[in-house]
């Protein structure tokens, strides 16, 4: 048996990064959201690792926010102390969210869509 994809698969998975991406790409400054959320968000509830793998595909120099991804734990899922760990959290910090004990207020800082956006694909206010 092969490995490879069928053509229908490949498509549903570009069509399912795609939507991963423009989900991310709409989590505002100053918020963040979780791997998760943002999976049940695209279509792909229970696929929180895709968007990670989504994420870390995306090519140097992506308007897209992946900064503010965290996980379910409030805290940033790259290697505490890394370069890439630094990177975020300075970027978070920059939009104004403060870390408490290495972690962040999901309920003060979480970014939910509108119930517009979610049925509609309305803009955010």
């Amino acid at each position: 048996p092969s490995c490879r994809m069928t053509r229908p698969q490949a498509v549903a998975d570009d069509e399912r990064h795609a939507k991963i991406r423009a989900t991310v790409q709409r989590v505002p400054a100053g918020s963040d959201d979780t791997y998760g959320q943002i999976a049940a968000e695209a279509g792909a509830p229970r696929r929180a690792r895709l968007v990670g793998q989504v994420l870390r595909r995306l090519p140097s120099g992506s308007e897209v926010p992946w900064h503010r991804i965290i996980n379910a734990r409030g805290e940033l899922s790259l290697p505490a102390g890394s370069d890439a760990w630094r990177r975020q959290r300075t970027r978070l910090e920059g939009e104004g969210i403060v870390f408490r004990a290495g972690r962040i207020d999901l309920d003060r800082y979480g970014w939910r869509p509108s119930l517009d956006a979610l049925l509609w694909g309305l803009p955010e206010d």
